[in-house]
């Protein structure tokens, strides 16, 4: 009987159970207690008052011990205690883990990493942490300190956070003595499978303690808390202490967290019947049906499944057979009037966790092997030439094996998917402009659908040297009606990383990629995605690899597939190379240089060819050697006709080949030395090589001093010629606040290229904690240059930031130079006024000499109270050149959300308008975005609900629609919880189309409406045999079958009243009686509905019945055929 009481009390809707043994006396009374939510059902007296005295202790501190099911996410993060950064060598830093599923961990650890390291950001210190305790630890030589935790499992398996950096302070807003329910969690791999046990309370006297989970818990000042752990399924015993004046609770919770769990919900309707009536040529049967359900659980076995299913209603030889197919319902309910009341009184909300287009969601996974049908991001990696990141809709899978590397990586594993994409990718390269707004090509983009990294390529051979892939929300926001991406930090043009000072035009590009997916206005896009790849480490060094990917999508039908391998020798010790082929027409590239105000188009290459890439780099440490450095090396071959995510080989090229190396170390704590050599050649003749070496001394703790000397080479359509530069750069630390230096540069021989002498001083000066300038200014033979930058940043997110870029040679893409060159300003922030309001602008303005752009964007966020938000974000741009391009974008929205538990509402409107010459072509754009919720709750009986969606463009329709559209709801419930006697429903919805919405990505504008439904069902219980019910509806509704048609009036009446009698326990017999009365066709009709079922068990029902008219009570139902006989299923769980 014992077991048996956690199922019971489940089955009984508990939410605590006590249960105190004593010994066994037969079959009375003594000896045990059993209280359900606090109340006695069976108890020993003496027990029972013992468990009531528990419940009473607890309930004095307002504790909850609550068993939240098994849909809970791991979190794992990590935070800095004390001061605020920066840490440098030497300093004691001390570091809280945090997580809530300890009992999966076997080991924890806190590892640091020098992003600075020679060859790439290097682990220098790993201690060990006990999971959700702290450490303190001294920080090793070392420039740019970031942390990482990591969590191990008893199989070797790790989670891991994101890099947190100890040079710039954390903004996340921390507490340092509570878990705040934050997750930084970079890298998932440990399955974790139970349920969340979240112990709560309220009450705590000032300065009382709690221990809960076998740790101290720190109540805030108003003497709450809250603490959950993930636990494993089974019974544990949950130890809970509150020791303060007054308080003394010492006790024990035993919880039950099941194996198994499921929420499943689904019904199935078929009807069988005959039918006559004015639109039917005399008798016809039919046969329908609908299937609809959900299901989320997770086996004994740890088998976890979610999925869902909606056939719609049609005849049942079709309902089953496009299962695979998009569903049109997302685009017809911008046509049809929604069947559904806008609420039900309830209070219920929805979570999708079935993301689909289409009529089916599947997924089934255990441990880390899945398989999906339905909405996900084809990531593919492993392979540099093979790669994928687009939003898909169709069939994934994932399978690896259980046993692991040295290092917890599956063995072997394998990447599948095939879809059908129903939007485009597009993919937008912006060079830096050291600001951090930028301007997507095109607008209202699908949601989630983007993928944003910062790479460094070099400029003559466009070859990748660094790709870092940004989070959202922590590294950007982005605005997907607008198209408009916000960065963090802003992010700068280019990087010279060496001691000679490169010429206009050789520094390495910094760029940012934006990759998503949008709906086109003017294309069919027919056609499948396909891809996969497949890897195993034949030993804990050496990876096997080979990827494929095929395209069919719009103007795209390409193949693109390549093998690899990779052995692993350290940590940043590699050897790896890369073989793709290409066939075929894949996606083209835009590129700006100006933030998105203009885009010149890279299109795609059709045609086939293929790539090969080797890299090797090599770790001193790793091969023994006592010192710091790192070798690496590179080779790469692209034929005529190869085409990729990151290159497109051209007939203006032909075939390239690149290869290059590098060698840089640090032998001692004062000398240091780099040595680098790039070649790049195609067919066409062009060439670019360049070679060089720098040497570093410090000469004493504050004076570095720095040689440097590059050779370069180059043959090109523009310039042909040699030349040697060598420089020298000496800086001083005045103080770990202030550096300055100073350098020169000469050309000591040159042929045919122009000379690049430079001398210059620059400096770096923190002078507060918070404020930073730093600056340099140079001359030389190809002009004036300098830049300056004066930056803010505080522990509590505030950041200011002022600079100015002016660069001798400048070149910018898609824009002639026609005067000076005046360079670009760029000025913005974040600031927090006060605890209410946080404010965000930036502006940025390019002289290129005629050619002038002003960006500029502002945002406010006003939080006056827990439940009041206000936002309010405006953009504006400018182009003027004097030639091709003068026009003005304009941008502006409006947010507001209100949450409390009677009333809550979210609203925004967005505006964008955008008029003149881009690139020599009109552009005339005007488009207005309104979204609004709201929820009543009038009383305990009665809820109100209402929402709008508005749209006005008027476009050229090359981005987004022209046209209107508005949907209005406004829902009425009365459902009483204490007596159901009375039930009402009631809806209204407004419907505007003038779109003409496309329907199944036909290349031609749909019917436009414009309709008002409103309604009302109320019912009423006589008593437990009978209730009567009725329901009245109008709709007034024009339609046109295109743009140029005129729109015809169709207007109705419909009243329903009904009777029903519940005869014995499984019987119900109905009758209805219906008048429907079209407005214009001034016709009246009245009809009778006589319906009789029988219920089978608990979930089926049989019956049928006889309709005496022709209509049905769907006022969207406008064809006259519903007379005749029906026989009815219905199953539902």
């Amino acid at each position: 009987m014992i077991n048996r009481l956690p199922l019971c009390a489940r089955l009984m809707g508990a939410t605590a159970l006590t249960l105190v043994a004593a010994t066994a006396h037969g079959q009375s009374n003594e000896g045990f207690s059993l209280r359900l939510n606090g109340a006695d059902i069976a108890s020993d007296t003496a027990l029972s008052t013992i468990a009531r005295r528990a419940d009473v202790a607890l309930a004095d501190a307002d504790i909850q011990v609550v068993v939240d099911g098994l849909g809970v996410v791991p979190r794992l993060d990590l935070e800095v205690i004390g001061d605020a950064a920066p840490y440098t060598t030497g300093d004691v830093v001390t570091l809280q883990s945090a997580l809530n599923y300890p009992a999966y961990i076997n080991r924890a650890e806190m590892r640091v990493i020098d992003l600075a390291a020679v060859g790439g950001p290097r682990t220098v210190a790993v201690a060990p942490i006990t999971p959700n305790g702290q450490v303190s630890l001294t920080l090793p030589a070392g420039e740019d300190f970031a942390i990482v935790h990591r969590v191990y499992d008893a199989q070797g398996r790790f989670d891991e956070t994101f890099p947190l950096s100890l040079t710039t302070p954390d903004d996340r807003t921390l507490s340092a003595d509570a878990e705040d329910g934050s997750d930084a969690t970079a890298e998932r791999n440990i399955p974790v499978h139970g349920g969340a046990v979240t112990v709560r309370g309220q009450g705590v006297v000032p300065g009382g303690r709690v221990t809960a989970f076998g740790g101290p818990v720190t109540p805030d000042r108003d003497g709450g808390f809250i603490l959950q752990r993930i636990l494993p399924a089974g019974a544990h015993d949950i130890d809970i202490a509150v020791n303060g004046s007054g308080q003394r609770v010492n006790l024990t919770r035993r919880v039950v967290v099941p194996a198994s769990e499921w929420f499943y919900t689904g019904t199935a309707d078929v009807t069988f019947g005959v039918r006559t009536g004015d639109d039917v040529d005399g008798t016809e049967t039919y046969q329908t049906g609908r299937v609809a359900g959900y299901v989320d659980g997770r086996t004994q076995t740890g088998v976890a499944v979610t999925a869902s299913i909606d056939t719609g209603e049609g005849p049942l030889e079709d309902i089953f057979r496009d299962l695979d197919e998009k569903d049109p319902r997302s685009v017809l309910l911008r046509v049809d009037p929604d069947d559904l009341y806008p609420t039900y009184g309830d209070d219920s909300t929805s979570v999708d966790n079935t993301p689909t287009s289409g009529k089916i969601y599947l997924r089934v996974a255990r441990d880390d092997d899945f398989v999906l049908w339905g909405d996900f991001t084809s990531t593919l990696t492993g392979n540099a030439l093979v790669r994928n990141e687009r939003t898909l809709y169709g069939l994934q899978g994932h399978v690896a094996t259980n046993t692991r590397t040295t290092a917890g990586i599956p063995r072997a594993a394998a990447d599948l998917y095939a879809a059908q994409p129903d939007k485009l990718p597009q993919r937008d390269v912006f060079r830096g402009t050291d600001g951090s707004v930028y301007f997507l090509e095109k607008q209202d983009i699908g949601g989630g659908s983007e993928t944003i990294s910062i790479q460094v390529r070099d400029p003559g051979t466009d070859r990748v040297i660094e790709t870092v892939t940004l989070a959202a929300g922590r590294d950007y926001d982005i605005n997907y009606i607008q198209g408009i991406v916000t960065l963090r930090q802003p992010l700068q043009n280019s990087i010279s990383p060496g001691v000679v000072i490169a010429a206009p035009g050789e520094a390495s590009n910094v760029n940012l990629v934006v990759q998503y997916e949008y709906t086109p206005t003017a294309t069919d896009l027919d056609g499948f995605s396909y891809g996969g790849r497949v890897e195993g480490w034949a030993t804990d060094q050496l990876r096997v690899g080979v990827s494929g990917i095929v395209e069919q999508t719009g103007i795209a039908d390409q193949t693109l597939a390549g093998v690899d391998v990779l052995y692993q020798l350290g940590e940043t010790s590699f050897i790896r190379g890369d073989v793709a082929q290409s066939e075929g027409l894949g996606f083209g590239t835009t590129f700006s240089a100006n933030g998105g105000l203009i885009f010149d188009e890279t299109a795609a290459t059709d045609g086939n060819g293929t790539a090969t890439k080797i890299e090797a780099q090599i770790a001193f440490a790793d091969i023994g050697l006592q010192t710091e450095g790192a070798f690496s090396a590179y080779a790469e071959q692209r034929s005529e006709g190869f085409s990729n995510l990151d290159n497109t080989v051209s007939a203006t090229t032909g075939d390239e080949d690149l290869w290059g190396f590098a060698i840089a170390g640090k032998p001692n704590d004062v000398l240091s030395y780099r040595a680098y050599l790039d070649s790049y050649e195609n067919a066409a003749g062009d060439v670019d090589r360049t070679a060089g070496a720098e040497l570093g001394y410090q000469i004493s703790d504050p004076l570095l001093l720095e040689f440097g000397l590059e050779s370069t080479d180059r043959d090109d359509a523009t310039e042909t010629g040699q030349r040697t530069d060598a420089a020298v750069r000496l800086t001083y630390a005045f103080s770990d606040a202030f550096e300055a230096s100073v350098f020169g540069q000469e050309t000591l021989d040159v042929d045919g290229l122009d000379r690049n002498d430079r001398y210059g001083i620059g400096a770096d000066y923190r002078f507060t904690e918070n404020w930073r300038i730093s600056g340099e200014v140079s001359d030389g033979n190809l002009g004036t240059g300098g830049s300056i930058r004066l930056s803010n940043e505080d522990d509590v997110g505030n950041q200011t930031y002022f600079g100015y870029t002016l660069e001798p040679g400048r070149t910018l893409a898609g824009v002639t130079l026609n005067g000076t060159d005046r360079g670009r300003f760029v000025a913005g922030g974040t600031r927090k006024i006060g605890a209410d309001v946080t404010a965000f602008g930036e502006n940025t303005y390019d002289v290129f000499g005629a050619y002038n752009s002003l960006a500029s964007s502002y945002g406010l966020t006003y939080q006056p109270t827990d439940t009041l938000q206000y936002s309010a974000a405006m953009t504006v741009a400018t182009v003027q050149d004097d030639d091709e391009n003068d026009f003005e974008r304009q941008a502006v929205s409006f947010g507001l959300s209100y949450d409390t538990e009677q009333f809550t509402s979210a609203g925004r409107v967005e505006y964008r308008t955008e008029e003149g010459l881009v690139s020599g072509n009109e552009l005339n754009t005007d488009t207005l975005l309104i979204s609004l919720d709201a929820r009543y709750k009038i009383d305990e009986t009665q809820r109100i609900v209402g929402s709008l969606d508005l749209a006005r463009t008027q476009t050229d329709a090359s981005a987004i629609l022209d046209g209107e559209y508005t949907d209005a709801v406004l829902g009425y419930a009365f459902r009483p919880i204490d007596n159901e006697q009375l039930n009402i429903l009631a809806r209204y919805r407004y419907l505007e189309d003038l779109y003409g919405q496309r329907v199944d990505d036909a290349d031609e504008d749909g019917p436009r409406q414009r309709s008002q439904v409103v309604s009302v069902d109320a019912i009423y219980d006589l008593n437990e045999r009978w209730s009567i019910g009725g329901k009245v509806g109008y709709r007034a509704s024009e339609t046109a079958a295109t743009e140029a048609s005129a729109f015809t009036q169709n207007d109705a009446w419909l009243a329903v009243g009904g009777v029903t009698y519940h005869m014995l326990d499984r019987w119900d017999i109905a009758a209805e009686v219906r008048n429907l009365t079209a407005v214009q066709a001034e016709t009246s009709d009245t009809g009778v509905l006589a319906t009789v079922y029988r219920h089978v068990g608990d979930h089926l029902k049989i019956g049928g019945g006889y309709n005496f008219g022709q209509f049905s009570d769907d006022l969207t139902d406008l064809v006259q055929d519903d007379q005749g006989l029906f026989i009815n299923l219905v199953a539902k769980y």
